[in-house]
């Protein structure tokens, strides 16, 4: 969750099923996080980056301190925020998306 994914699927392209088995069960993830009946609760503590936001950001409740990093590294490379970043960072009340 903090750029490892994106380097082992890099060395593991040759094989186009390892980056689209990899994707596929990382967004099925995120969305079972994000229709999970029950309580789910992320506790956002120090940074938190690409996969590592999605395990937190879906859940109905997020609990973040004033230590909280938000990164979304992938962007660097040229791959769009995923984990549903485009989604959830348009949708923040205001002011919060000022500071990112």
């Amino acid at each position: 969750c903090a750029g490892g994914d994106v380097v082992s699927i890099t060395k593991e392209a040759k094989d186009e099923s390892v980056p689209l088995n990899f994707f596929h069960d990382e967004f099925q993830m995120n969305h079972m996080i994000g229709t999970y009946p029950k309580l789910y609760v992320a506790l956002i503590h120090g940074i938190t980056m690409g996969g590592g936001v999605g395990l937190s950001v879906h859940g109905k409740y997020r609990v973040a301190t004033d230590k909280s990093l938000y990164a979304m590294p992938e962007t660097a490379i040229g791959y769009f925020p995923d984990v549903g970043g485009s989604y959830f960072l348009s949708r923040l009340p205001q002011p919060y998306e000022m500071f990112l």
